[in-house]
């Protein structure tokens, strides 16, 4: 017998009208037994007492119900996951009965040692071959099949479907798709088990899957979002840091006067690690800034950045002082004397500040925020047409800065990693350093932007 589960929660006519419906179309509500899991039982059995339908008790989310129905059904059960606003499952011809496909799918399975299968997400044949494939497939949450051993549910309800398929895949070296059956259904509605999902929890918790499982997973740009597509793929990469040693000595300042032979591949993404820690990712062509323009104003209070100042980079109305100027250790900021009570740098075209307090800065955050799952940001700044020297954020709340470009073809340079990060327009980058000396590397710096969001 197959154990036909239906997760739902405050859906009672829905569920009647959908999946119900369809159950009982195809007669797979006769050789089955049928049970509905939510924590709303004595709802469901009021509204449903027309039904031949069991219940399981749980608590309140998607992982809750599925970790329900793996702790109620002894080992090697079969059980076949369904979402409870089901529209239909087409078949590949006319002469296929899906009850007996589902069954031969169980057989499979048992015969294999495959606990995990699944149908094709989509209605549209088009794309399929009609066989039964095994290998590395995304078996969607909204119908797929389980042969019981109580193996703990994942605990997170956003995308637990592709953590899913990846862990059995990883395990068990694959997993089933009958592509002769095809699954009807309105994806992403709003209500029932996923009453409080979103696009940004949506957004961050790809972000985490793929830090996570970079050799299995493509981010997909969607609309609102960021989705997912699973396969085993070479287009992202994981770069394990070492840390080297470098002369550091007056390195503030200065500007880089070396150049990696090895690049980073301009079409995949990176994850790098540090003694076995994320401490950055790259992201390529998610973002696009468009026609970006700043109301730029001069800033003379980052010398560091800025590089040592110099009389073509100083201020007009301080060059008769300039010989007379005391300087840092460093050489990018003049010192406070009896004479000159201020501090100076060279000037650099600026825009700084709380994000809240500035629109555009705000409505760009607001879209690529999610892309950082290393922490927040609340402060902001733009440069134009600047090369940064090397410095280190050392005044930044959080480690992590989140960079993206306008017209960038300057590499970033971290001396004491030996590498050299080249982010382009539309790319993400999210780095600590808070630890690391960087710079850019020389470059075309006409119309260029560095947008930085950090904490402060």
């Amino acid at each position: 017998m197959i154990n036909i589960c239906i997760c739902s929660y405050n859906r009672f006519e829905l569920i009647k009208q959908k999946t119900l419906h369809f159950l009982n179309k195809h007669s797979l509500n006769v050789l089955n037994k049928i049970y509905i899991i939510t924590p709303q039982i004595d709802e469901y059995k009021e509204s449903l007492k027309d039904y031949h339908v069991h219940y399981i008790k749980c608590n309140i989310g998607l992982s809750n119900a599925r970790l329900a129905v793996n702790q109620s059904f002894p080992l090697d059960s079969k059980i076949w996951f369904l979402d409870d606003d089901i529209d239909d499952i087409l078949t590949m011809n006319e002469n296929i009965i899906i009850q007996k496909e589902i069954e031969k799918i169980f057989k499979i399975m048992n015969n294999q040692k495959i606990f995990l299968g699944s149908i094709n997400p989509t209605f549209n044949k088009y794309y399929s071959n009609g066989l039964i494939k095994f290998g590395l497939y995304f078996c969607i949450g909204a119908c797929y099949f389980m042969i019981n051993e109580q193996r703990i549910s994942f605990i997170k309800d956003e995308l637990e479907d592709y953590e899913r398929s990846i862990e059995y895949f990883k395990r068990d070296k694959k997993v089933l798709r009958n592509d002769k059956l095809f699954l009807k259904t309105k994806y992403n509605q709003k209500g029932g088990m996923y009453s409080e999902y979103r696009d940004e929890q949506r957004t961050r918790r790809a972000i985490e899957l793929f830090l996570k499982y970079p050799e299995y997973i493509l981010l997909n740009k969607k609309k609102d979002y960021l989705g997912l597509l699973l396969r085993q793929t070479g287009k992202n990469q994981t770069i394990h840091l070492k840390g080297v040693d470098c002369q550091l000595t007056n390195l503030v300042g200065s500007y880089p006067n070396k150049r990696l032979d090895i690049k980073l591949n301009k079409t995949k993404n990176y994850i790098f690690k540090l003694d076995n820690k994320v401490i950055g990712y790259l992201i390529r062509n998610l973002y696009y800034l468009g026609d970006f323009k700043f109301s730029m104003k001069e800033n003379q209070n980052s010398g560091d950045i800025a590089g040592k100042v110099t009389k073509e980079k100083i201020q007009k109305n301080a060059l008769k002082y300039f010989d007379e100027l005391e300087f840092s250790k460093s050489g990018t900021r003049t010192k406070r004397t009896d004479k000159h009570k201020f501090e100076m740098s060279n000037t650099i075209k600026r825009v700084s500040g709380l994000i809240s307090l500035n629109d555009k800065i705000q409505n760009i955050y607001n879209s690529i925020k999610n892309y950082n799952v290393l922490n927040e940001s609340n402060y902001f700044s733009v440069n134009k047409e600047l090369q940064s020297a090397y410095h280190v954020d050392r005044r930044n709340k959080s480690p992590y800065v989140m960079l993206i470009t306008k017209n960038n073809n300057l590499d970033l340079y971290i001396p004491e990693l030996e590498l050299e990060i080249n982010n382009r327009d539309g790319d993400i980058l999210i780095f600590d350093l808070k630890k690391f000396h960087h710079a850019n590397t020389e470059g075309d710096l006409k119309d260029r932007y560095s947008i930085i969001f950090f904490d402060k």
